[in-house]
């Protein structure tokens, strides 16, 4: 096979990888495009197996992060994609012909994915391969170990397949049934239904500049919820991220209209808000009670590198005149758990949900999932529906029935088993009103950091090795 065959195949295996992700969601094709990028490059040599495992990552990235490019344009999309798709140069040191394979892809994999998820910037790990295992036979794994240990499995099952021989006939089967007898316990409920009201107030235009009128999108979520009210009873009534960009503990009529929809009705709400902190802007989370007095405050933690705050300004001012716009958001430092009548729950805010460790550590306080999203900046693209299908593997990962707050889409009640109950379409002004069961969360017993710290200790005794052998 040429090299330029070989080149194409790389490229176009990486490409198959999406299919695993909305709006395709096969779990089996991630699978199977590790398998047929391990045969292409097996068999040459070290640099040319580098080159070929970056034509994949490329293959992968690109189209998969393009809604990246929505409204800013082609070359931040280029940058991230092309710059990403580097850690997948990791994966030569593990296509072999050896049985060292089977060992070295999986850890090289796991590698690949998590220094993604933490670097730089704090990393950026959407498309993680255990976000596409959901409906699959190795889903059982994320209630073990995550995302990550997920996303080893799927590598080690490519990394079998490649090599069909009598010994790996055994343990292949092991894959995907060898979860059996670890899987953690069932989540029990510990209260009665809760009925919450889930408010898509939606927004005037979509775009980067969805709330350049903010007193329109807080009267949409406004009247939306006042309609809700007037037609029936709910414990709660909670708004999606950005609904009142517009300060609502500094701007009056804002605070006067919230105090007086919470008092004449009598119900808590939370919301999603934007408010002007000493240091700067806060993206939060805020709870006020049925008298309209705000009661716990929750400030997002992982903000967004170059949407929430901007690294390096003057080269990426340089890049994109955008980034002038970015205002630098101040990022909480704490887990504030909002609590009511029993319910109790730190919300995730948007990207968050991409993070294993934040999502799990607002999860440990909390019996219910609460996401509080606003995708109306990426508009009709296939960004809200892959960040959908993130918070689907989370409440199946934690065992805990999850309710999706968002300006657009998609508002839903998720099952502890990550199914979709009910939800509100797309770009259509609603409300939903649904009966969650708190629940003991049961996060996975493998932290993504002891993945990562062995997946980098087995490339280090690999290199070791490699160099002894040289002597």
């Amino acid at each position: 096979m040429t090299l330029f065959l070989r080149s194409l195949g790389a490229f176009l295996a990486g490409t198959m990888a999406i299919g695993g992700f909305h709006p395709f969601e096969l779990w089996f094709l991630p699978l199977l495009s590790l398998v047929i990028i391990i045969v292409i490059a097996r068999d040459l040599g070290l640099k040319y197996r580098i080159y070929l495992c970056y034509l994949y990552g490329l293959g992968f990235l690109l189209p998969l992060l393009h809604w990246s490019s929505t409204y800013v344009g082609a070359l931040p999309w280029l940058i991230l994609a092309t710059g990403f798709a580097l850690f997948y140069c990791l994966l030569a040191v593990g296509t072999l012909r050896s049985r060292a394979s089977l060992v070295l892809f999986p850890f090289a994999f796991a590698l690949a994915e998590g220094l993604r998820a933490i670097a730089p910037f704090g990393g950026f790990g959407w498309g993680r391969f255990g976000f596409s295992q959901l409906d699959g036979p190795l889903q059982e794994w994320l209630r073990i170990g995550g995302v990550a240990l997920t996303g080893l499995v799927v590598a080690l099952s490519a990394a079998l397949l490649v090599r069909l021989r009598r010994e790996t006939l055994l343990v292949l089967p092991l894959v995907f049934v060898g979860m059996l007898g670890v899987v953690p316990a069932s989540a029990t409920t510990v209260g009665e239904p809760y009925r919450i009201g889930l408010i898509q107030g939606g927004v005037s235009q979509l775009g980067l500049e969805f709330n350049a009128t903010p007193r329109d999108v807080f009267r949409r979520h406004f009247e939306e919820t006042d309609r809700l009210l007037g037609r029936t009873s709910v414990d709660l009534v909670l708004w999606p991220e950005n609904a009142s960009d517009i300060d609502p503990l500094q701007d009056a009529e804002i605070r006067g209209q919230l105090a007086r929809l919470t008092r004449k009705n009598e119900v808590p709400i939370v919301i999603g808000a934007v408010t002007q902190g000493v240091a700067g802007p806060e993206n939060v989370s805020l709870f006020f009670d049925g008298d309209g007095v705000l009661q716990s405050t929750y400030q997002k933690r992982d903000l967004v590198p170059f949407g929430e705050y901007v690294p390096l300004r003057g080269l990426a001012t340089s890049i994109s005149s955008l980034a002038e716009s970015v205002k630098d958001f101040v990022p909480g430092s704490e887990i504030t758990v909002h609590e009511i009548e029993g319910v109790r729950f730190a919300p995730l805010i948007c990207y968050e949900i991409l993070d294993d460790r934040v999502s799990w550590d607002n999860l440990e306080g909390s019996n219910i999932g609460v996401v509080q999203t606003n995708n109306a900046t990426f508009g009709r693209s296939w960004q809200s529906g892959q960040q959908f299908q993130m918070t689907r593997v989370r409440a199946f990962e934690s065992q805990m029935p999850f309710v999706v707050a968002a300006t657009t889409g998609d508002t839903a009640l998720i099952s502890k088993d990550g199914l979709v109950q009910s939800r509100i379409e797309k770009f259509e002004q609603g409300s939903l009103v649904v009966e969650v069961s708190p629940s003991r969360p049961t996060p996975p017993k493998i932290a993504p950091e002891w993945i990562l710290t062995l997946a980098a200790l087995v490339m280090i005794g690999a290199l070791l090795r490699r160099l002894s052998m040289r002597r």
